[in-house]
């Protein structure tokens, strides 16, 4: 042993260097083993980390208890108030008109209106020279109007008419031209046929005729 530290002996030195080396190396894997041999073999467990952003679970609340559930009465909302009936329109709106079928010129002719609502939902009819007028006429020749005086309109209130209901009222004429202001001529008209228009708005239109004779 000695001789393989030296270099001493027989051989040539490069073998005592390669002896050398060869030495050295066992002692390194004779400490390396001993290391490996009084190591713990337990592998410590490393937490991985969870990635971020990953979404937890709420906590689920539980349902709060209802007022009836407590022993209290709910409280009832509040019904919507009943709206106003709006005024009659004349699409639902049914003229019928009557009156003699002869009368004297001079006398008086009584016409009857009657007006009913055909709609499902009430509404108000109120008779006024915006929303009313009743004309005679000879032909071509305009005789009456209650649209030259707000006097001669019959003197119906505002009502309101329920669903299929309806209400009547009389024009009564005197058989005498009409004029703008109430004004109406002294002489008799001439005997022939005359027809009566009502209308309710410009649109739900009845008519009749009769005849006019002589005094």
């Amino acid at each position: 042993m000695s001789e393989v530290l030296t270099g001493k002996g027989p051989q040539p030195p490069v073998v005592y260097w390669i002896r050398r080396g060869l030495v050295a190396l066992i002692a390194v894997v004779v400490v390396g083993l001993l290391i490996w041999a009084f190591t713990p073999k337990g592998q410590q467990t490393t937490a991985i980390p969870e990635p971020a952003g990953t979404p937890t679970t709420a906590p689920v609340s539980s349902p709060t208890p209802s007022s009836t559930a407590s022993g209290q009465e709910p409280t009832p909302s509040p019904s919507p108030s009943a709206t106003a009936p709006e005024a009659c329109e004349p699409i639902g709106v049914q003229l019928e008109l009557t009156g003699f079928k002869s009368v004297k010129s001079g006398g008086k002719q009584t016409f009857v209106v009657t007006a009913e609502n055909n709609t499902a939902l009430p509404c108000v009819m109120e008779i006024t020279k915006n929303t009313f007028v009743l004309r005679v006429a000879s032909g071509t020749d305009p005789v009456f109007s209650t649209a030259h005086c707000e006097k001669w309109l019959p003197t119906v209130k505002k009502q309101t008419l329920k669903a299929g209901a309806s209400v009547e009222f009389k024009v009564d004429w005197q058989t005498f031209r009409s004029a703008e202001g109430c004004r109406q001529a002294k002489s008799l008209l001439g005997a022939g046929t005359y027809v009566a228009t009502a209308v309710y708005k410009e649109s739900s239109t009845t008519r009749m005729a009769f005849a006019l004779t002589k005094p």
